[in-house]
């Protein structure tokens, strides 16, 4: 036996946080999840790539070690499903709580040998962090692997965040067996809604509250059930009462999706900034059965909103004072560069000196070392082609703090073509750097509160679906499509934390009809033409589209041309002055008798979406080829 190989017939005791635990219990364990040899999810997938991101490795895995194998639920850079536990390194790491981490495998007595160091993939890096039941069970690991040793390991925050995701990893793992066990529908629904970090409500269709999971107990301390019916109300604040009942009332008589920031009485008496958002779930005709909600805290965000705005106001003050811009001049052939008071307080120089005169090395010891060999090449460029200059560094002056820059300049060459002048001016932007950051993070954020919105969603109407009517389910499944749909759209609009970006030039209506469409898999296959023109398309347009395409596209698949291997859709975007006209049509499918007797729900939602969100027009011809659907839109409506 090899000196990491752990056998599954010897069910040894070991020791892992704590938690006294034996093979037979762990493969049990292992077994009560149901994912060794299941196909790829996206979830993990991208947890993967993160991983292998955040480390700058090449290889990263999700690892589950079976009795006589380890399955790769998620791989990256490998190309294998599964490979022998007798060769595994994660048999190894799951004897170690915490973070396991084999810096060079050659030069380890341990794994020397094995196949896959000495052979392809030359592993020559490990590092693993468990993927641990709350029992203190190993399944396997998170691990990255790289193919040069690294004497240095991983820095403090690779380990961190490969932990963290090993976390997360268990965090779908637990979900995804609660989603599959099929038990009482109500029991799993509120196991699924107090687990969740948002507080989460339901009502009868005539908008009486009948339900709230334990974070809404928890947030607003009232005892059980004081606030069902109509007693949530007094919960908010005086001034967001009213406002708060009009956007609710309007909701119930239109069955629109229910929207609405106020401040919520927290247990301690202080109020906070909550997002309310509610879904209705309809019956197979289109009544609304019931509604569901979430009340997220956005007080932190409210705060940041704010900060925000006061960096933005520093920065408009910080481009206005004069210290904040420098100019310069450096004669090439002397090397001495000149400079204003602005230009030397930023490097930390002395004015007088600036003045006369210094060589370009003392300032550039004044730059972040990770910078210098960037700006260097930048300046080398615009001296050889005579290019404007353009870089953005951070100096750190003696005794100072670090600050972003930009530089701008261009370098005059004399009548033999040498430099010989450089001049430019120096802007410190780290306020809007700053400004941005802040940005950045409450995208990022509410980004992720709106997936996570997406996903309680879904998995209640799943949980709310289980034990019910074979209609009933239908019906689940069809609005679970529509939500996946808006989801996409979603992603493509606002990608964050490793997602793909939207193409170059931003959100465009042929990109968001690529991502929406390809589940579909026709334009793979040839069946879906994408042409004419294509537009910029904003956030609330992308939501209202992603409803239309995927209505047309699932009646395609399931009725109309997509039906059939010879059957196809054209799609084609036209500008029309101030509008936008776009042609859906369908040819090779199913001969067309006329215009359905029934209009479903999905098609009656569609059509509200282009009428009243993108303030458009829909008309339908049912040849007997096949449908052609004109949508038509101004386009200041799509950029929205």
């Amino acid at each position: 036996m090899n000196a990491f190989e752990v056998r599954a017939d010897e069910a040894q005791p070991y020791r892992s946080q704590g938690q006294d635990w034996d093979e037979a219990r762990r493969l049990s364990a292992l077994d009560s999840y149901n994912v060794l040899d299941t196909p790829p999810e996206r979830e993990f997938d991208e947890v993967v790539e993160l991983a292998a991101q955040l480390c700058d490795a090449p290889i990263a895995l999700v690892s589950l070690l079976g009795e006589d194998r380890q399955f790769f639920k998620a791989e990256v850079g490998l190309g294998l499903r599964e490979t022998p536990r007798d060769v595994s390194i994660c048999a190894h790491a799951i004897l170690h709580p915490g973070l396991f981490v084999v810096p060079d495998t050659a030069t380890d007595p341990r794994f020397a040998g094995n196949p896959l160091v000495t052979a392809a993939p030359h592993i020559r890096f490990y590092a693993g962090a468990l993927l641990e039941t709350e029992d203190g069970l190993p399944l396997g690991t998170l691990c990255v692997i790289d193919r040069r040793p690294r004497p240095e390991g991983l820095a403090a925050q690779q380990g961190f965040a490969l932990q963290v995701l090993a976390r997360q990893v268990m965090a779908r793992l637990e979900l995804r067996r609660a989603l599959a066990a099929r038990e009482a529908s109500e029991r799993r629904f509120r196991v699924l809604a107090d687990a969740m970090p948002q507080m989460v409500w339901s009502t009868r269709p005539d908008g009486l509250h009948d339900y709230y999971n334990a974070r809404w107990y928890e947030f607003t301390g009232v005892p059980f059930g004081s606030t069902d019916g109509a007693g949530w109300n007094g919960m908010f604040h005086a001034d967001d009462q009213a406002r708060a009942w009009e956007r609710w009332r309007h909701s119930l008589e239109t069955g629109e999706p229910y929207e609405i920031e106020y401040r919520l009485r927290r247990a301690d008496g202080a109020y906070r900034w909550t997002l309310g958002r509610a879904m209705p779930v309809r019956d197979a005709q289109g009544r609304i059965e019931r509604w569901f909600g979430t009340c997220t805290d956005i007080e932190d965000i409210k705060a940041t909103e704010e900060k925000l705005r006061l960096s933005e106001e520093r920065l408009r003050l910080a481009l206005g004072a004069a210290e904040m811009i420098g100019t310069f001049v450096w004669d090439v052939p002397a090397d001495r560069i000149t400079a204003d008071a602005g230009y030397a307080r930023m490097f930390g120089q002395d004015p007088a000196a600036m003045a006369t005169g210094v060589p370009i090395a003392l300032l550039f010891e004044a730059v972040e070392p990770a910078d210098r060999d960037r700006v260097r090449q930048q300046i080398e460029q615009a001296m050889a082609t005579g290019d404007a200059f353009e870089a953005e560094y951070r100096v750190h002056p003696p005794g100072g703090e670090t600050r972003w820059v930009v530089a701008r300049g261009r370098c005059a060459q004399d009548a033999e073509g040498r430099p010989a002048r450089f001049s430019g001016a120096v802007v410190d932007i780290t306020e809007r750097k700053r400004a941005e950051e802040g940005q950045e993070l409450l995208a990022k954020e509410l980004s992720h509160r709106i997936k996570n919105i997406f996903t309680v969603i879904g998995g209640m109407v799943s949980l709310s679906a289980s034990g019910a009517s074979a209609e009933v389910k239908g019906f689940a499944a069809t609005l679970r499509r529509r939500l996946q749909a808006l989801a996409r759209a979603h992603d493509y609009v606002r990608p964050h934390n490793g997602e793909a970006q939207p193409a170059e030039g931003g959100t465009t209506l042929r990109g968001l009809l690529a991502t929406l469409l390809a589940p579909y898999g026709a334009e793979e296959a040839g069946r879906m033409q994408l042409g004419g023109d294509d537009v910029p398309v904003g956030v609330k347009a992308a939501t209202s589209l992603a409803l239309i395409l995927h209505e047309l596209a699932t009646n395609a698949a399931k009725y109309g041309a997509l039906s059939r291997p010879e059957g196809g859709v054209a799609i084609t975007g036209e500008r029309l002055g101030e509008r936008f006209g776009l042609t859906w049509q369908e040819r090779g499918g199913p001969e067309v008798e006329g215009p359905p007797e029934r209009r479903g729900f999905g098609t009656i939602l569609a059509e509200r979406g282009a009428i009243t969100q993108l303030g458009g027009t829909i008309r339908q011809d049912w040849a007997r080829e096949g449908l052609t659907l004109r949508l038509e839109v101004p386009l200041a409506r799509l950029a929205y």
